[in-house]
């Protein structure tokens, strides 16, 4: 009998908890909680953390994340990794699509407490898994084919900026914590599924001796 991969495990766990939380969501069962939250977020309210927040949630904006595409993409055309952008390209694009599909079948409104302009629904946050699949598939690669100084300090900064993104939709009332949650579960996946055909590319690559990207 064939050994079933743990990542397979690790997908249906988080696939059920996406399923159940987007039930208790239609139902109304978090309103509470979700209220609860923010009021004790915005308890840490000020000039300069609503001033820092803001420039974090723009980055996940649809232009700010075109941007970002854009910079990264001049970066591994530098280190002669192109053909890696598509795992990032591919990530963020199927998790764009894959929030208006869902945003438009729940039909859930923003939170009646938002104090930034905000159209469309709110279940799940396109920001959060914008910036989770973004950078979230930049420290997949720099764990990969990053070897040097350099390696440890991205990935905490780019674990960082996506923590702080799904903060700040949060602090800004642009969105419930049930709705970062979400959106922190179906990145979770796709990263996983995403992260299976990297390890059988890059397993490849070391047959066929291809050398990885060294960092001073």
């Amino acid at each position: 009998m064939k050994k079933v991969k743990k990542e397979y495990y690790f997908i249906t766990i988080f696939l059920v908890l996406f399923i159940l939380l987007t039930m208790f969501v239609i139902n109304g069962k978090t309103d509470l909680f979700d209220e609860s939250f923010y009021n004790n977020i915005i308890k840490i309210k000020g000039n300069v953390i609503t001033k820092f927040l803001y420039v974090i949630t723009n980055l996940a904006s649809t232009i700010g994340i075109v941007a970002l595409l854009g910079i990264t993409s001049f970066v591994f055309l530098k280190h002669k990794a192109f053909s890696d952008f598509k795992y990032v390209i591919g990530n963020v694009s199927v998790g764009v699509i894959l929030m208006q599909v869902l945003k438009n079948i729940v039909k859930r409104s923003r939170p009646s407490w938002k104090w930034i302009v905000q159209g469309g629904f709110s279940y799940p946050s396109g920001h959060t898994i914008s910036a989770l699949l973004l950078y979230g598939t930049l420290m997949l690669l720099v764990y990969k084919k990053v070897h040097g100084r350099a390696r440890k300090p991205l990935i905490i900064g780019f674990s960082l900026i996506i923590l702080l993104t799904g903060l700040s939709r949060i602090y800004f009332g642009a969105h419930y914590l049930t709705d970062v949650i979400a959106s922190l579960i179906l990145g979770v996946i796709i990263l996983i599924i995403s992260n299976m055909f990297m390890n059988r590319e890059f397993n490849n690559d070391k047959n066929k001796g291809r050398k990885a990207i060294q960092t001073k």
